[in-house]
């Protein structure tokens, strides 16, 4: 997966993953931070998705 192609995958899924971090906190402070540590650690790890790799269900 390219990065291009990762890059939009995640904003594609950005309002989704928030609202589902939400459920968790129940705080929106919080799922923000929460959001924010999921993609700091997506991005770390972007190089080993594979080519087709659905991007929502690794993140939720």
């Amino acid at each position: 997966m390219t990065q291009y192609e990762f890059t939009n995958n995640i904003k594609l899924h950005a309002g989704a993953l928030r609202s589902h971090a939400l459920k968790f906190t129940n705080d929106i402070d919080d799922a923000n931070d929460l959001l924010q540590d999921t993609l700091v650690k997506a991005t770390r790890f972007a190089s080993k998705l594979d080519q087709g790799t659905n991007i929502r269900a690794v993140f939720l």
